[in-house]
């Protein structure tokens, strides 16, 4: 196996990146990733008939990425906007702040926002000034300026897609990262283990109460809604430009992260890898059949390697 490098839809991955870079730490965005445990298991949503093949949560995995590589840092949450703007102006004389989630059909410097209400999004924030918020967007946009009002508006949680997210958020930013300790690359491992086993129990119990199903469920959920061949543009749409691209390279990514410590999680991982690619593929095409087969097989490599990872007589060594 050999590295992909290119571009991809790790929004938070690549803030938080930028974020630990601006005190002089270079953590690649592909660790980061991992280390949220997004892109872990999946997620049927019946209401809008939408997968998402993840459990993770977005802004508990950035804390979380952050703890195990063992830096310190400032976490601000909010319900009421009043007030935001003049803590953001504060916080930003000093400091870079990391920003998300973002509803992207706020983000008015895309041009296509207009269609991307409900996807969420994270970026990196350095300035403030007569009423525009400097960033770096990590989706191709550095140097983007955002009318504070669209700020606003955009960090409000109640109509992101990904349910999994609060709904009641006004804005979500972590500023002033440091490191505490130097973590080892056995000691990241062991932590990262333990957290992805979190992140499946707790959603597991969510979706218990909200009636939603993950892991192999989720699958078969989604395979028979192709078998009617009558895809709705918005979850095709969303299957072909995020779902099945960004699932690949998040599969790849795991496979690397467990090479050194689990020669068959990351064999499953890689498998999964290769699936998502061929679902895209099928996708792209309109090949409805071929992918519910592809799909099936992918619920398969998703059971074994849940079951693998809650193993604990599994293969561990350290790096």
């Amino acid at each position: 196996m050999f590295a992909y490098v290119g571009n991809g839809q790790y929004c938070y991955a690549n803030s938080t990146s930028m974020l630990l870079d601006s005190i002089g730490e270079q953590v690649s965005a592909s660790l980061i990733e991992v280390l949220t445990g997004v892109g872990l298991g999946a997620v049927w949503f019946e209401e809008d008939n939408m997968i998402f093949f993840s459990n993770g949560i977005p802004h508990l995995g950035v804390s979380k990425a952050l703890d195990i590589l063992g830096f310190t840092y400032n976490e601000r949450s909010g319900m009421d906007e009043v007030g935001m703007m003049d803590q953001l102006s504060a916080e930003l004389k000093d400091h870079p702040i990391l920003i998300g989630p973002l509803d992207m059909g706020f983000l008015s410097y895309m041009p296509n926002h207009h269609d991307l209400h409900g996807c969420d999004h994270y970026v990196l924030a350095f300035g403030l000034e007569d009423g525009w918020l400097r960033l770096h967007d990590p989706a191709g946009y550095p140097f983007a300026k955002l009318p504070v009002r669209d700020l606003v508006q955009a960090s409000k949680t109640n109509r992101l897609q990904y349910r999994f997210y609060p709904s009641d958020l006004v804005y979500h930013y972590w500023t002033s990262p440091m490191r505490l300790r130097q973590r080892t690359s056995n000691e990241i491992y062991h932590e990262a283990v333990l957290y992805f086993r979190e992140v499946y129990l707790d959603a597991d119990h969510i979706a218990l109460k909200q009636g939603w199903k993950t892991g192999g469920d989720a699958f078969t959920a989604l395979q028979q809604h192709l078998k009617g061949e009558k895809i709705d543009p918005g979850l095709q749409g969303h299957l072909t430009h995020f779902a099945f691209p960004v699932g690949a390279r998040r599969a790849l990514n795991y496979s690397e992260f467990f090479q050194p410590g689990n020669a068959r999680l990351s064999e499953l991982k890689l498998m999964q890898s290769e699936m998502f690619g061929h679902c895209h593929s099928l996708a792209v095409r309109g090949d409805w059949h071929a992918l519910g087969e592809a799909v099936r097989c992918l619920g398969e490599l998703e059971l074994q390697f849940r079951e693998r990872l809650f193993d604990d007589g599994q293969e561990s060594r350290a790096y």
